[in-house]
This record gives C-alpha cells, structure tokens and sequence, in this order.
C-alpha cells in the first residue's frame, strides 16, 4: 500500500522537472578534482531524512555535493535521476521495482535478494544501478498489542491462522481491496477475520484503535516508530506477502565512484528500520528538521 508514495501529474512533473534540468548534475565544483554529487528525494519525510545522510557521509568523504529540496513524488525522482538532473537518491527496492513496471507489484520484490537485481536491470538503460540495501525496512506490518500476542501466541502471520476469526482488522479504507492486506492476508494466510474497521493510513486513529481494543490487528508501516513506542508487536510476514522495501541508494553509474560507493555503503551498514524508526518520530512528533536529525544520529554512529 504506502500510500506516501504516489504519483504526481504530469503539470507538476514537467515542472519540476524544467528546474532540475536548469541546475544541472555531476558538475565538476570549482577548485576540487571531484564532481559534485546532486541528491534527490521524495517529499516524504523519511526519505528526506536518507538524502541528508548521504549528502553528510559524501561530504565526510570529501565529494562536494549539492542536496536538492524534496522533488514531489518517485514520479518526479526516478525520471529525473534516469535523466541525469540528479545523481543520487534514497528509494525502497520493491516499491521502486513496481514503479519500473508500470506501477504493477513484481514477484522478484518480495525478496531483497531478487528485488535489487531486478531494479538494476530495469534501470541499466539509463546508466543507473542500486547498490546494496541497507538494513532498514519501510513497509506495511500487521501489529498487534504485546497483550494480545502473549495471549493468542502470536509472532507471524502464520501464528494468527487459529485466532483470526476471532480478531477485528483495522486499516485505510482501501485495506478490503488492496492485495497487500485483507485480501493477500485472506489468499496468502488462509486469514478470515471477525471483520474490518475502516482507519486511517497508518495514523493516529490505527494507533488509538488498537490501543483501546476496537480492533485486534491493524497495518501500520514498520518504520514510522508507532510499532515501538507503543510498544506494540509487528508479526513476521513469514510467507512474504508484502515487498522488500528496504531502502537502497539508486545512483548515476557516472557517480558511482569507489569512494562513493564506500561512504554509502558504510552509512547502510548501520542503518537499521529500528533506527530510521527513532528518526521519523523526531521529525513527525518533535517536529525537527530531517537533515538536523540525520546529522546527530550520524555522529552519534560515528559517521561523520
């Protein structure tokens, strides 16, 4: 589902796109041997968060870049990063897969095995690969309350097979009809619930549903910080019926120097859904800067 993540019109994408293309990408900054990076992102806070990371690791390692504000949608990022507007951006493997294919869900998404090498073949054509994902995981979870957990012993979806038609779904509206949740969890899982509650996308009225008892299981995402600081439990997609969406650095091949490619991938090492998870509740309930908060967990880990 994700909604975050949709698509913009094709008005704003010209937009956009006309301002990117008069700034240019991988240009050689004035006095320095290297080129300068450019750094995409989506208006989505998470992914604003990453792009300040990378551009804080890239400037450790001595690369000049230049971070772009947040661009609209992957509907303006992808296309401006096959273009070469920008060299650089944060994506999730699977979402991005889709996306490449006409927004339909891929089977090679739901394992981040399959789901990276399909994203680089797709994207080759235009002199851009995906290089290894992080540790950090954004995708939709049904959670539970640890109570109900250590109730009906629940740990997978698969756990939940002898209870759930005992157990009220919450989600977005669209949760009845969206494969990724009632349906996939009914075809994938043999789940037939009690019945459904229509919420909110991941929000607070999921979040304040479960706590007080009007439904049972509800889909969150599972790096937003809502799982943890509710202290609520994320059952295991055993049977992997949600994507990969872990997040991955999608690169220009003419960016993609060995220094570069170090940076990233030391920052991903580190970067775990636990961790995005404490950064996104910074910025959506402590209302702080995406990049203010990427640059204090970065010297806390010892990055920059």
């Amino acid at each position: 589902m994700v909604i975050r993540r949709l698509l913009l019109s094709a008005a704003a994408l010209a937009t956009v796109s006309l301002g990117l293309s008069a700034c240019g990408s991988s240009s050689t900054a004035s006095g320095s041997a290297k080129p300068t990076v450019t750094i995409g992102s989506t208006n989505f806070e998470e992914q604003e968060i990453v792009a300040a990371m990378y551009g804080d690791v890239l400037k450790k390692a001595g690369y000049p870049v230049k971070v772009e504000p947040p661009l609209g949608t992957r509907a303006v990022v992808v296309p401006a990063i096959e273009h070469g507007q920008i060299d650089l951006e944060p994506d999730y493997a699977a979402s991005l897969l889709g996306y490449l294919h006409g927004g339909t869900p891929q089977p090679a998404g739901d394992q981040i095995a399959t789901a990276v090498p399909a994203d680089q073949q797709a994207l080759a054509k235009y002199g851009v690969t995906v290089l290894a994902p992080s540790k950090a995981l954004d995708t939709n979870v049904f959670a539970v309350t640890r109570q109900t957990a250590s109730k009906d012993h629940l740990t997978t979806l698969s756990s939940m097979a002898p209870v759930a038609s005992h157990l009220t779904l919450g989600g977005p509206p669209e949760c009845p009809t969206f494969a990724g949740c009632e349906p996939g969890l009914q075809k994938v899982y043999g789940l037939n619930f009690a019945g459904f509650k229509s919420l909110d996308e991941a929000g607070p009225l999921s979040v304040a549903a479960l706590k007080n008892g009007e439904v049972q299981v509800v889909e969150l995402f599972s790096s937003d910080g809502n799982v943890e600081s509710n202290d609520f439990v994320a059952l295991t997609d055993d049977k992997h019926l949600e994507g990969a969406d872990y997040i991955v650095p999608v690169i220009r091949n003419s960016a993609a120097a060995p220094g570069v490619r170090a940076a990233l991938a030391g920052l991903d090492r580190k970067l775990t859904t636990d961790a995005i998870a404490k950064l996104n509740l910074e910025v959506t309930q402590q209302k702080q800067q995406p990049a203010t908060v990427a640059a204090a967990w970065l010297k806390s880990q010892g990055l920059t």
